[in-house]
Order: C-alpha cells, then sequence, then structure tokens
C-alpha cells in the first residue's frame, strides 16, 4: 500500500488518505487498513490495538488530511487537541441542490439510526428513526460555487467546518438538511454512482499543533489537494472554479 505524505518528522505523519481504505477496523470486515499500515511501516505500537497511531478518522471513501501519532508525545498532544476541539478541520463536498444562503449552520443532534446499523440520523420534530443516545452537532459551511449540469440538476459547491466531531457528521447534516453529498448512497443522493464514483467529501485541511524533535511545538496548517476524481467531477457538473 503506498500512502502519499504530506507532512512527517519524528513524532508524526500526516498523509493524504486516498478513497476506499478504511482507517481502521470496524469488527465486521477483515482488510487492510491505514493503522496496519502505520503499524507495519513505522512499528507503532500506542493507542487501542487495531487502531495504532490512529487519533482521528475518515469515513473509506471520504479523502484527504490524515493525522496520525508515531509515538506517545504526539498521540498524547494530538488526543488532547481533538478532545478540546482546538483543532480546525476544512472539508470540501459537492452537494446535490443549490444551497440558498451563502453561509450558514446546522445545529442538530445527531444519533444512531434505528433503520441502519452503519448510519447516524439527525433528531428533530420529524426523526422517528433515531435509537440510544442523541449528541449535540454543529456544522458551519460556506456555498463556494453553485452549478446547473448538462442534463438541469443543481448542486453546490460547499466549504464546510464541523465544529464538533460526531461520526458521520456531515454526511448526516447535508442529508437533514436535504443536501446529500454526491455519491453518498448509505445519506440517500439520488444520484449515486451515476454522477460520482464515490461520496464527494474531502478532507481539505487541518491545523493544529504538532510535536517538533527539540521538545517543541509548532502551529501548522496542512492541505490536501483536491483529488482528480473530485475534480473531474466538479468539471463535469459545470463547476467552472476547479481547484
Amino acid at each position: 500500500m503506498k500512502i502519499p505524505i504530506l507532512f512527517e518528522n519524528f513524532h508524526a505523519v500526516i498523509i493524504d488518505k486516498p478513497a476506499g481504505i478504511m482507517v481502521h477496523p470496524d469488527g465486521r470486515q477483515s482488510e487492510y487498513t491505514i493503522a496496519d499500515w502505520v503499524k507495519d511501516t513505522y512499528k507503532v505500537l500506542i493507542g487501542d490495538e487495531g487502531r495504532e497511531g490512529i487519533v482521528h478518522r475518515l469515513d473509506r471513501n471520504t479523502t484527504g488530511v490524515l493525522v496520525l501519532a508515531k509515538d506517545n508525545v504526539a498521540y498524547t498532544s494530538f488526543k488532547k487537541q481533538f478532545k478540546d476541539h482546538t483543532v480546525r478541520k476544512v472539508y470540501r463536498a459537492i452537494v446535490e441542490g443549490h444551497i440558498r444562503n451563502d453561509t450558514g449552520m446546522i445545529s442538530l443532534p445527531i444519533a444512531r439510526a434505528r433503520s441502519d446499523f452503519r448510519k447516524r440520523t439527525v433528531v428533530d420534530m420529524f426523526a422517528k428513526d433515531q435509537r440510544g443516545e442523541e449528541r449535540d452537532a454543529i456544522t458551519r459551511y460556506k456555498v463556494l460555487e453553485r452549478s446547473l449540469s448538462p442534463d438541469g440538476k443543481h448542486y453546490s459547491y460547499v466549504e464546510v467546518y464541523p465544529v464538533t466531531g460526531r461520526t458521520h457528521q456531515i454526511r448526516a447534516h447535508f442529508r437533514g438538511i436535504r443536501h446529500s453529498i454526491l455519491g453518498d448512497d448509505l445519506y440517500g443522493s439520488f444520484k449515486g454512482k451515476n454522477e460520482a464514483p464515490r461520496s464527494m467529501l474531502h478532507a481539505y485541511s487541518i491545523t493544529l499543533e504538532v510535536p517538533l524533535e527539540n521538545a517543541g511545538k509548532e502551529k501548522m496548517t496542512i492541505i490536501s489537494p483536491i483529488p482528480k476524481d473530485m475534480k473531474a467531477s466538479l468539471k463535469a457538473l459545470n463547476f467552472k472554479g476547479v481547484d
């Protein structure tokens, strides 16, 4: 497995996660994961078994910046930053429909879905699919561009700033406002594989403090370029500002 590396030092490695790879085992499938790659490449044994070096996660088909710890110094630092919500994450996504406002905030609690064990559902006055504990979740967004595709369908290209970090938060929240992420079959994309090869969600950048070899820390912003398949979808859907 060849994994593109965006940044690396003695304590940490930050990668550009490809689509189609799980970050860690889910207990249901047996396949090589990012956690396996970290363990094999760097002999990392910190963290829970099967999640060596993992301090946060991305879904299987989400691409982009993923932070990994190579030792306890980085593991402890990163885990604390994520727990304290001092890490700034920025995503890019293509969603179905024209989002009316240029900026907005989605503040909808999330709970496990009763209908599908893989899913999370938003909790509002119309929700009937929830089970178990509901957890507060907040997502901010900005519309970068809107388009009309060759077949007359509306789409929006958005930059997303999750304030909290719940499982499937961005996917569930945009489904909750009736603007599913393009290609995300699990969360109601009408187009699915017809318009995109996967869920068009990309972890574009992350800002956090990275431990240095001299025992200090440096605040860094690591950026992952928009992947080729996402650029191809943007172009096919008549978006102009493809970067």
